[in-house]
């Protein structure tokens, strides 16, 4: 089943590596976004079902993006993973103590992004996995439409 993921990178070179490997050899939909402002933008409205984040980026940091996403109702359960050039331990600890789901360093492998992504969406529930109607007596809630 292909996933929705956005990547949320300023750097042209690897935004077309990274959605090639996920398009193409993973079989997922890739939304990108250039920077954190724009990528916050998208988070809130498209709901991926993971986001892939620079940690240096112009308008935004990844940092500050994390901390948004995580205080929002609308975008608090999506997994994140940060790419970035910051390979330092002290840089990936901060990452996932802001509660980062991944940190991969760059350069890195097309297909270790692959399995990380695969082993956090394993994690996940399934939306498809909800019911699709809720009945309550003669009443039925289709969260689809949002109507009774």
């Amino acid at each position: 089943m292909p996933h929705t993921i956005l990547l949320i990178e300023d750097e042209p070179d690897i935004q077309t590596v990274v959605k090639f490997a996920l398009e193409a050899t993973g079989g997922h939909n890739v939304i990108v976004a250039d920077d954190g402002l724009q990528g916050l933008e998208v988070a809130r409205k498209e709901q991926p079902d993971v986001i892939l984040l620079d940690v240096m980026m112009p308008r935004m940091d990844g940092h500050e993006l994390l901390r948004l996403l995580k205080a929002s109702d609308k975008t608090n359960t999506i997994p994140v993973i940060f790419l970035s050039a910051k390979a330092q331990q002290k840089d990936v600890d901060a990452g996932l103590d802001l509660g980062a789901d991944g940190y991969l360093t760059k350069p890195f492998e097309p297909r270790e992004l692959l399995l990380r992504i695969r082993s956090i969406l394993r994690r996940v529930p399934e939306t498809a996995a909800a019911p699709s109607e809720i009945t309550m007596g003669d009443v039925v809630y289709d969260p689809k439409s949002e109507r009774l």
